[in-house]
């Protein structure tokens, strides 16, 4: 049975993708287009052809572009679909789901084989006999349905459902099935007359393939017509053609159509690449086919031709079975090559297919092998995590790693064609038409690069699927390397010019500068731009390099014509291309990776709690055991083969040194762009992105297939983590970054530097200017800017030093990270470290706040005053939560709400962690009676500290009640965390301090009205009777230190002494209500304000000018403050 429709022949003659035999889209609230490329865009959309069928046995094959949810089969006319029905969700519809192996027809049940990325489905259905089939790579998984109703008004139709995003190719006979069936039909019948006809002119050119390629090889041809008018005298080369020309004109028609193209002509290209790799000749049978091609076709149907033949090599290539040596493979990209080596065909196919009418980028990525192919090559998985390495396992091991270096030979054989393929389209030589080959090729690649970012942070459907893009890196990074050695530069020495950046000589559109947009930053630093391009021109006039680099940027076309050999402007080019690849893409499928490694993880934990369990149990539960090891083990076996496949592929050592040396290139760039000054807001945001991106990956994603330690055998390993320490700590807080979130990403890597020793190690080997202008960006006030990430820095540089701060993980989570409801500790960075304090920058933050009272000032005050707020609305969401908890009926607390109480606790915290930092470092803030400000400062520490233990330790308040709740979301919120802080605090002000800064501090907390000695009795199990209050004693914390509960008692001690003898001294003293302070009712009034001579304590009015200038109670502007004097009653 034939399609009829034009329309349909048309289209599934182009076999672009599924969109060409849409009959309705049903899903996303009617009917709906499919996305570019055949991606779905909408959650759950399906998709039916035009042609049906109602009787004999027919077939039609699916390419899969991905792996997810997807219903394929037959569906009739009748059938509705929606987003929540599919193919196979109606009963007279009937579909095959690999992703969850599965076969539908209303009700569901277990069938066929999981399905991968570039396998090809065959669907295949006897309306005689009334059986659905699937294929798989033509491998037959069975019956799906035997009892497929026919018969009058029953007709079939291919029909598919798909998922958010994905994607697949059907093929309706426009092109030979990859699989065909016996017995079975395509729902387009091949042309057999054309077939036959295609083949027998195919063979008479090769019989003058010999012919042609003896003549042309010659130098002199020999004239054989003689006495002929001169007009007609040729040589043999034009006789030859003349011979040809003839049979071209019947053969060129018929190679405009796909299904003879790939059929027959593709295969007759095989076969001649098959003879020039037997033969001796200098010059490729395929060559002298184009050359043919190009004398006698005409221009609309060589390029029809030239199309179909890409497109079938790519769609070959990337549907290919992948056998252990990946033969298939290497014969498409073979051919792709010499196809390429042909200088028209080359530019031809550049200019407009390779990048314009296929996805050129998948025929550099390397299909990964199925299971069955993983498991022949990877016959013996070593699974790491055992402790024992007996004869067996060492025996494992050396297989396993065996298989791994076999692997990575052979996909390093497809690598090196691909990489031919790319040298072959940057050969910047080849000129043809005046235009070189390596220009196309960049132009492609910018636009290649624009369609696929989206814009900097836009979230898109990317056109190139995410390990396409990171085998193109991979290979770009490759090319430019031998590029820049064929060019003399030296590879350790290459970076971007900073001009490029601010001169237009590389074409960004819709890239964010570090600065801001680009027409705001010419408009202020217009001036600096000519100055510096004026200094440029004078400086390259004796410079080879530099002519080379100004005559490239006086090119107004993007498109150069250009033949030098060395052109040092197309690799600059080239590199800025490979640097947006990694940041839009690559760094991501990286990232990706990582999961299947953090399954096995998971796996290898959950098997060895399982051969724990097997030790002490017996019986049924212990063959229940058995039966759950087994399939653990199972599934760790096939996980350590694809495993195998990552570690030699996708984190090999390889992969590795391209991301390093990637890095070095950003970091020389980016620290040559920073000392240009102003014009360093120029660099292109995703530089910055990009530099902070390849660190992460070396650090986080190679390991332990690529472990950090190999990264020494690169030269200067440790000197470029110093320089990229460097550079965060110089442009953190650097005010030319104005993109906020660009700022974000520099404080949080950063904050990634310094949890771990060997980085944080680099930054103290840092130079001095460098380390004191980091110390001075974290210290700087906590006003106007994003200050959580600098304080939690501060945190990690002191966390090992503080009061029973020396844990990793909070000994009260540590005690529920049993319960699955808990998350991992890595959601509370706060806490969850291990700790590593830093000497050298505590020492730096205590002398620059001792050298720089005034900014000292600011920094404390900031911290009290976010420390007031943070605690403040810390307490208001506990009430809130304490009094939803009293209601009669049940209520739900919105997930958010409780997100916002657990953050405001952990930043608390962290305030308290800082303040004891800064008390134990400089307690001369608070305690040195020369600086003015210490006074105001000592007694705003003792109010907060008291109104924190008060709130915490009542017995009968919020606190203690959610604490004992054990509310999921407020898992951090717990008495120790807390208390130790603020013990820390204490202890560092008066058990630690001298004497007369004992005296005061000891004077300034018991003049606090709010302070309670009960509170400090909390601290050691005292006064805890209450059903809502857990019991609480620092002494049951092994992580508090036997003279840390030495100091806790000896401060109670001294506090209660104290205490009580204020009050004896205090005797009958009262304050006349008339003559207290209306602020504080605390304190007697003690200072007058002028002009307006209202009146509070000074302890008021003091803090109250910290922040305001005008009264507190009229809002006139205060010009000064006299002291005042009350009689005591």
């Amino acid at each position: 049975m034939e399609c009829t429709s034009d329309r349909l022949r048309k289209s599934i003659e182009n076999e672009l993708c599924l969109e060409s035999v849409i009959k309705q889209v049903y899903g996303g609230g009617g009917n709906q287009p499919l996305g570019e490329h055949g991606h779905i865009l909408f959650n759950f959309s399906s998709i039916r052809a035009n042609c049906c069928v109602y009787k004999g046995r027919w077939q039609y094959e699916l390419m899969l572009g991905s792996k997810g949810v997807m219903q394929i089969g037959w569906a009739t006319i009748n059938c509705k679909f929606s987003q929540e029905k599919g193919v196979g969700d109606t009963p007279h519809s009937y579909a095959y789901d690999g992703h969850r192996i599965r076969k539908w027809n209303v009700s569901t049940y277990k069938y066929g084989e999981s399905w991968l990325t570039g396998d090809v489905i065959g669907c295949a259905i006897d309306l005689d006999k009334g059986l659905i089939g699937f294929y798989r790579n033509g491998n037959y998984l069975g019956d799906a349905f035997d009892k497929v109703q026919i018969g009058p008004s029953l007709a079939y139709f291919p029909a598919v459902s798909l998922a958010y995003n994905e994607n697949l190719v059907a093929n309706f006979g426009s092109t030979p099935l990859r699989y065909p069936v016996a017995g079975y039909s395509p729902l387009q019948l091949y042309p057999k007359k054309d077939i036959a006809q295609t083949n027998k002119l195919l063979m008479w050119l090769e019989k003058l393939l010999d012919l042609y390629n003896s003549v042309t090889q010659e130098p002199n041809p020999v004239l054989v017509v003689r006495n002929w008018p001169p007009q007609y005298k040729q040589g043999l080369k034009s006789q030859l053609l003349l011979v040809a020309a003839p049979l071209m004109h019947r053969l060129s028609p018929l190679l405009a159509n796909a299904f003879l193209t790939e059929a027959c002509f593709l295969r007759f290209l095989f076969d001649m690449q098959i003879k020039d790799q037997r033969s001796m000749d200098s010059k490729s049978r395929i060559t002298s086919v184009l050359e043919i091609m190009w004398s006698l076709m005409e221009p609309y149907e060589l390029h029809q031709c030239l199309e179909f033949i890409v497109v079938a090599l790519l769609t070959g290539y990337r549907f290919a079975p992948a056998t252990p040596e990946f033969y298939e493979q290497k014969k498409y990209l073979a051919l792709t090559l010499a196809l390429l080596q042909h200088t028209p065909t080359k530019h031809y196919l550049l200019q407009n297919v390779l990048f314009d009418k296929i996805k050129f980028p998948v025929l550099l990525e390397v299909k990964p092998l199925d299971k069955a192919g993983l498991a022949e090559v990877v016959p013996e998985v070593w699974l790491d995590f055992k402790q024992e390495m007996n004869d067996e396992e060492l025996f494992r091991k050396a297989c396993y790693q065996k298989s791994c270096t076999h692997l990575k030979l052979v996909v390093k054989e497809v690598e090196l064609v691909q990489l031919e393929i790319l040298l072959e389209l940057f050969d910047a030589s080849n000129v043809y038409q005046g235009q070189c080959s390596r220009c196309i090729f960049l132009h492609k690649l910018r636009e290649f690069l624009k369609e696929n970012s989206g814009g900097a942070r836009v979230p898109v459907v990317h056109l190139c699927p995410l390990p396409v893009a990171l085998a193109f890196f991979h290979r770009l990074i490759s090319l430019l390397r031998i590029c820049v050695s064929a060019s003399g530069i030296d590879l350790n020495g290459l970076s971007v010019p900073c001009s490029s950046f601010y001169d237009n000589s590389i074409q960004y559109t819709e890239v964010q500068r570090i600065g801001g947009l680009q027409s705001h930053l010419l408009r202020i630093y217009q001036d600096i731009v000519l100055q510096e391009i004026s200094k440029e021109k004078a400086t390259t006039e004796n410079d080879p390099i530099g002519k080379l680099l100004k005559s490239e940027k006086s090119k107004a076309q993007h498109l150069r014509h250009a033949g030098d050999k060395d052109n040092f402007g197309t690799l600059i080019e080239l590199l800025d291309g490979i640097v947006r690849l990694y940041h839009i893409a690559a760094h991501r499928q990286l990232e990706k990776m990582c999961a299947l490694r953090d399954t096995m993880h998971e796996y290898r934990h959950a098997l060895k709690e399982i051969e724990k369990r097997l030790k002490v149990q017996k019986g049924d539960v212990e063959e229940e055991l058995n039966l759950a090891k087994q399939v653990f083990l199972e599934e760790l076996v096939e996980q350590g083969r694809h495993q195998a496949w990552i570690s030699s592929v996708v984190y090999s050592s390889d992969r590795q040194a391209d991301v390093y040396w990637l890095l070095q290139i950003l970091l020389r760039t980016l620290s040559q762009a920073s000392e240009i000054g102003l014009l360093f807001s120029f660099v292109p945001d995703f530089y910055v992105e990009a530099c902070i991106k390849c660190c992460h990956a070396l650090r986080n994603f190679f390991p332990p297939a690529a472990p950090a330690d190999s990264l020494p055998a690169f030269a200067g390993h440790h000197e470029l983590l110093i320089k990229y320490g460097s550079f965060l700590a110089h442009h953190f807080s650097d005010e030319r970054v104005v993109n906020a979130e660009l700022k974000d990403s520099l404080v949080q890597a950063l904050a990634s530097y310094v949890c771990y020793p060997a980085t944080l190690q680099a930054l103290e080997s840092m130079d001095p200017d460098s380390r004191l202008i980091m110390t001075k960006a974290l210290l700087q006030p906590y006003e106007n800017r994003a200050w959580a990430q600098s304080n939690w820095i501060l945190i990690r540089l002191w966390k090992g030093c503080g009061f029973a701060f020396r844990y990793s993980i909070s000994p009260h989570l540590a005690k529920k990270m049993s319960c699955k409801s808990i998350p991992l500790p890595e959601a509370f960075p706060t806490i969850s470290q291990t700790p590593c304090p830093s000497p050298v920058f505590l020492e730096h933050a205590s002398q620059w706040l001792l050298d720089n009272p005034e900014a000292a000032a600011s920094f404390m005050s900031s911290v009290l005053n976010q420390l007031n707020w943070a605690f403040s609305e810390f307490i208001g969401m506990l009430q809130e939560i304490q009094n939803a908890s009293n209601r009669p009926e049940r209520v739900f607390i919105d997930s958010r709400q409780l997100k916002i109480c657990a953050t405001c606790f952990d930043l608390a915290l962290g305030l308290l962690r800082v303040l004891e930092m800064t008390v134990h470092l400089v307690p001369q803030l608070f305690t040195d009676p020369s600086r003015p400000s210490s006074e105001i400062f000592l007694t705003r520490l003792c109010q907060l500290v008291c109104q924190v233990l008060n709130r915490i330790t009542s017995k009968s308040g919020c606190f203690c009640l959610v604490a004992s709740m054990e509310i999921p979301g407020l898992e951090t919120i717990d008495h120790f965390p807390i208390l130790t802080a603020v013990t820390g605090i204490l202890v560092s002000l008066i058990i630690d301090g001298l004497p007369k800064s004992q005296k005061k501090a000891i004077n300034a907390l018991l003049a606090e009205p709010s302070f309670q000695p009960s509170s400090l009795d909390f601290l050691l199990g005292g006064s805890q009777e209450s059903p809502n209050c857990k019991p609480f004693s620092l002494r049951d914390y092994k992580e508090v230190s036997k003279e840390e509960i030495d100091k806790v008692e000896q401060l109670c001690q001294l506090l209660h002494s104290k205490y009580d003898i204020a009050q004896q001294n205090r005797g009958l003293e009262e304050i006349d209500d008339d003559l207290v302070c209306t602020i504080c009712y605390a304190n007697p009034k003690s200072a007058c304000f002028y002009p307006c001579q209202h009146q509070s304590c000074r302890n008021c009015i003091s803090l109250h000018l910290l922040s305001h200038k005008e009264c507190f109670f009229c809002k006139s502007v205060i010009e000064f403050i006299k002291p005042i004097q009350q009689e005591k009653k």
